[in-house]
């Protein structure tokens, strides 16, 4: 029976690490070894946990003195894993009470497996009202060889962190959490090993993910100089792989999760970038080339079945003579959004703002403004589109524009329709 060590890094989450790390302990089918590895708290997380580390028995706790930062602390993790098997958690998620069931069924069902991916749950303050995002690959559990990944690889598919299951040996083979990759560490190595042995797909939710605009990975989004560091090492990363492993990033279209910093980085940077790196923009048209009517995989999965629930609740807007409809944010998702939108019989969207512009900007046509510059404008009806800054979107628009209608796809709680005192259900 293969062994599941669970990784927890902690950093000054003492308020909700407890109950992270319960979740793993309440499960129908308990981990071999739940590793705490507090990053230099400065709270009351050391006090909590060791109490914790008395009362369960699997639990190890590592202390470290000084704040390493969340990559090293996962790795510090992964040394002291005894487990065959590893899934790295964040303090502030919560388990399903299956989760560790079904991941340890798959490696029983598909012992050479390499790495196996569930789908995961986005929520803000409540689970039971999340949004979960699936690679929707089969109904059923299953192993895809490398190959057949490939086949059915879509270019927005994104292999999220926690929602894995992967074998320790891969992981150290492929580099581990690179510290160069930041925030994109485990999708680096983890699209590696999937690209390389192919990957099992497991259809649960094996991870609830707390949505946190000032987490280490979105905030750093913020800083377009960050991004683009992390980004070219990226690119000079994956350029460098062997030609084999190279070729199944660049057919895949996989960086074009990526969407306009790394078009940008590449038209203006491709003379310092290792030879046909623009290779890897290839496939990364947000056509998307959509096999079916509404798709049911990743973000284009999540805006199919949100626009589904709610377009009676939308169609208001056919009754308006000119509805003023825009989308609050300008990147990968809002093209897949406006994609979407047109298969509903609603009107079209007409404008797009972003919480600041810079210079004069166009996306589909249309042109990117500040939000700010519509304070005294009529406004029917905004889009949030952005998984990561949906919650910042709203406190903005509470600001400016407190009564306008919105339709929310990650933070549900968030949407705001007519005759829907409930829209967030």
């Amino acid at each position: 029976m293969p062994k599941i060590a669970v990784i927890i890094p902690n950093y000054n989450h003492g308020h909700l690490v407890q109950r992270s790390i319960l979740s793993s302990v309440e499960q129908t089918d308990s981990p071999d070894e739940i590793i705490v590895i507090d990053d230099g708290s400065t709270d009351d997380s050391v006090e909590r946990l060791k109490i914790l580390e008395k009362e369960i028995p699997f639990l190890k706790l590592v202390l470290c003195k000084k704040n390493q930062g969340g990559l090293r602390a996962g790795m510090i993790g992964v040394q002291h894993a005894e487990s065959d098997i590893l899934m790295f958690r964040a303090a502030d998620d919560v388990s399903p009470p299956d989760s560790i069931q079904h991941g340890r069924e798959s490696f029983e069902k598909f012992p050479d497996s390499k790495i196996a991916f569930g789908e995961l749950l986005f929520f803000c303050d409540d689970s039971s009202n999340g949004t979960i995002e699936t690679l929707a690959l089969s109904k059923k559990t299953k192993f895809f060889s490398p190959d057949s990944l490939l086949s059915l690889w879509r270019p927005d598919f994104n292999l999220p962190e926690p929602s894995c299951f992967v074998k320790k040996s891969a992981f150290l083979d492929q580099g581990g959490l690179m510290e160069n990759a930041k925030w994109y560490s485990g999708w680096l190595c983890f699209t590696s090993i999937a690209f390389k042995y192919g990957l099992t797909f497991i259809p649960r939710v094996l991870n609830e993910f707390r949505l946190d605009p000032n987490s280490y990975g979105t905030s750093n989004l913020r800083n377009p100089k960050i991004q683009n560091k992390v980004l070219r090492y990226l690119v000079e990363h994956v350029m460098s792989m062997e030609q084999n492993a190279r070729r199944n990033f660049i057919d895949s279209g996989a960086f074009s999760i990526f969407g306009e910093p790394l078009k940008n980085l590449i038209s203006d940077e491709i003379n310092s970038l290792p030879r046909n790196s623009h290779l890897l923009l290839k496939n990364s048209s947000v056509s998307y080339q959509f096999t079916e009517e509404l798709p049911r995989y990743g973000i284009p999965g999540v805006v199919s079945r949100r626009m589904k629930a709610f377009v009676s609740q939308l169609t208001f807007l056919n009754n308006l003579q000119h509805p003023k409809i825009v989308i609050y944010g300008a990147g990968t998702q809002t093209l897949i959004l406006m994609e979407i939108w047109n298969r509903f019989p609603l009107p079209p969207i007409t404008g797009i703002v972003v919480s600041e512009a810079e210079g004069s900007a166009r996306l589909n046509n249309l042109p990117v403004m500040g939000i700010g510059s519509l304070k005294d404008s009529h406004v029917d009806l905004f889009v949030l589109s952005s998984k990561s800054f949906e919650l910042e979107m709203a406190s903005k628009i509470n600001e400016l524009f407190p009564t306008t209608k919105r339709l929310s796809f990650w933070a549900k709680e968030l949407t705001y329709l007519p005759n829907d005192s409930e829209s967030s259900k």
